[in-house]
């Protein structure tokens, strides 16, 4: 019998199976090789390394949070590392939302000044004020994607004024305006002529109130942005407005001259003058707006040196000899706010080289064999926990309760040397970080010494008790703030402000600390084991047995006394210690602070074998005295 065959339909359907089979492994080649093509045009390796890029070793230091002064401490720190381990790159990786202007501006200048000349700024995801500006210091600026860059606008903390919360955030007052604006300006218009970037747009990031236009100068392909008055000497006409290519930020306080809007716009066709007119000085800072008059102003004082801007500008001057040779290429931003610019926006405009998401390809954008990572160490994020403000408030109400019971019950050291560690961490970390110089630890050290003479040598309360409250008080607020800041600084005006909330409810707090012990001295933990009627030294049992001499003589008992009666303090209360009533001697505690021997008493309160007294006055003295001859 001959073999069965395979009826022809399943013949068929083998062969359309494994036909389908054959194109759709076809089609996915072709898709992972279109992928890896893409890829590959992505990668930063994909086209050859320029030599001033081209780096063997490469060190990452990171700039992540809010910038302070400890990060400016430890960027120094580890571009210092970089240069010292021979490094030929450094790569400033950002994510930062801004911080301390004094603190970005030592990064800035930290980043210009190093040997390293091979500096690139990594956007990792964000860099906006602080973190934009540290950024554009940098030779080149690479970016992940997603990531955004710009609104370095500058705000500061409101101290209290009318109608404004302390500590919230406010724009620039116009003297605060013409004081702040000129430093960051000069900073990056330093930078972008370092880099390449351009000055106009480098201002837009900073301040609002800019106005500008995108253009190509037709005979050498360069695009650079202008403003109203350039676009109306190279074009001739009203300049066209519609939705802004880069988009700004709401929030602030805007304190440029407000420009008429779009439609009340002046209809004058008159070109004006350049911004810049040939023959000006190529160093000169080239204001992107009418609207920095007062803040070009600063640029020209004589007494500002600290806004000489070294590098002459790339920037063409335009005159009208220019015009009709420029294509508009759009509106850029309509000045409402300090821009923003996306990943994208930042390769269209010139910022950024290419994208990069991960270290292996940083690699390979240097084309680097070695790439170390310095990160912040364990030492400087201690000294950032310990110069936190709550930190700081809870470390100041400890020493002064500390100090309070050293003073009222000398000797028991323990407290004494609870204050003195709380002080150390008061002062060390902030002086690490230039917070605290000689004069505060001086200030500190004079107001303990004058309120310790106040309560053991100078009876009463007086000029050395105020003197010593006012120098604590001061030395203590200028850990809050700077070395060799000035006080019309609003940053510093701010800092005093929080300084000083702090300050004043650790004295109240510690003030509740201070009325609870004396009231509950004797039954605190701790604290019961260390006052006097726990200590057997001589003088105690020498006390002890003078008034076991006077009980056994006869003298009335404990029971007979009662809240009102008068006596004398036979020993010092500090606060515990001996009083005499009716002849008797017996332990008594102080109601509130140190008692000298010898002092006329009350008795305020008695729970048990527990005698509560307080100082007495020398008037009530007489008035009893008058009262016990009169019956």
């Amino acid at each position: 019998m001959p073999p069965s065959t395979p009826p022809i339909s399943l013949w068929r359907f083998i062969a359309l199976l494994a036909a389908t089979l054959l194109v759709w492994s076809n089609a996915l080649a072709a898709q992972s090789d279109a992928s890896t093509d893409g890829q590959a045009r992505r990668s930063p390796a994909a086209t050859p390394v320029p030599a001033y890029r081209q780096a063997d070793k490469v060190v990452v230091i990171t700039l992540e949070g809010a910038i302070d002064a400890i990060s400016a401490m430890s960027v120094r720190r580890r571009i210092a590392e970089a240069e010292k381990a021979g490094a030929n790159a450094l790569v400033l990786e950002v994510n930062s939302p801004g911080g301390e202007v004094g603190a970005v501006l030592e990064i800035t200048n930290a980043i210009k000044g190093s040997s390293i000349a091979n500096t690139v700024a990594w956007i990792n995801p964000d860099a906006y004020s602080g973190g934009a500006i540290s950024a554009l210091a940098c030779r080149e600026i690479v970016t992940s994607s997603p990531a955004s860059m710009g609104d370095a606008f500058p705000v500061t903390m409101a101290p209290g004024s009318p109608g404004q919360m302390p500590g919230s955030l406010r724009g620039l007052t116009p003297a605060e305006r013409t004081k702040i604006l000129p430093v960051l300006l000069a900073d990056v218009t330093d930078s972008a002529r370092r880099a390449g970037y351009d000055e106009y747009l480098v201002q837009a990031i900073i301040i609002d109130g800019i106005e500008l236009w995108w253009v190509r100068d037709n005979r050498t392909g360069a695009e650079f942005a202008i403003n109203e008055s350039e676009y109306r000497m190279l074009f001739g006409r009203q300049p066209v407005r519609g939705k802004p290519l880069l988009a700004g930020v709401t929030g602030g306080v805007s304190t440029a001259p407000q420009r008429p809007d779009a439609e009340q716009a002046p209809e004058s066709d008159t070109p004006t003058t350049a911004t810049a007119p040939a023959g000006e000085d190529a160093r000169a800072f080239r204001p992107a707006s009418e609207s920095l008059e007062d803040v070009a102003r600063e640029f020209d004082s004589p007494e500002r040196t600290d806004l000489r801007i070294e590098l002459e500008s790339q920037r063409p001057v335009l005159t009208p000899d220019d015009a009709g040779h420029f294509t508009d290429l759009g509106y850029l931003c309509d000045g409402t706010s300090a821009i923003v610019m996306r990943e994208d926006q930042l390769r269209r405009f010139g910022f950024s080289n290419t994208v990069i998401q991960n270290d292996e390809q940083l690699k390979e954008y240097f084309g680097a064999t070695t790439l170390i990572r310095i990160d912040e160490s364990w030492s400087e994020k201690f000294v950032r926990f310990m110069t936190g403000i709550g930190v700081r408030f809870v470390l100041i109400a400890v020493m002064l309760l500390a100090l309070f019971i050293e003073m009222v019950s000398p000797g028991l050291t323990i407290p004494g040397t609870i204050a003195a560690a709380c002080l150390v961490l008061l002062l060390a970390p902030p002086a690490l970080v230039g917070m605290a110089g000689w004069w505060e630890i001086a200030a500190i050290a004079i107001g303990i010494v004058l309120l310790a003479l106040e309560a053991f040598v100078i009876p009463g309360f007086g000029i050395f008790g105020v003197l010593g409250i006012v120098s604590l008080f001061g030395g203590l607020l200028g850990t809050f703030i700077p070395s060799g800041s000035s006080l019309a600084d609003p940053s510093t005006q701010a800092d005093l402000a929080r300084g000083a909330t702090a300050i004043v409810l650790a004295i109240i707090t510690a003030g509740i600390g201070m009325y609870f012990v004396s009231k509950h001295f004797e039954r605190l933990p701790i604290l019961d084991k260390l006052i006097l009627g726990a200590r057997e030294d001589e003088e105690v049992l020498a006390e002890r047995a003078e008034i076991e001499l006077l009980q056994a003589a006869g003298r009335p008992s404990q029971d007979d006394l009662a809240v009102g009666t008068l006596g004398r303090a036979v020993t010092a209360l500090r606060p515990s210690g001996q009083a005499e009533f009716n002849g008797q001697v017996i332990d008594v505690v102080s109601d509130l602070g140190l008692i000298d021997p010898g002092t006329p008493v009350r008795i305020v309160k008695i729970e048990g074998w527990r005698v509560v007294v307080t100082e007495v006055r020398a008037p009530e003295v007489d008035n009893a005295s008058n009262a016990e001859g009169t019956a």
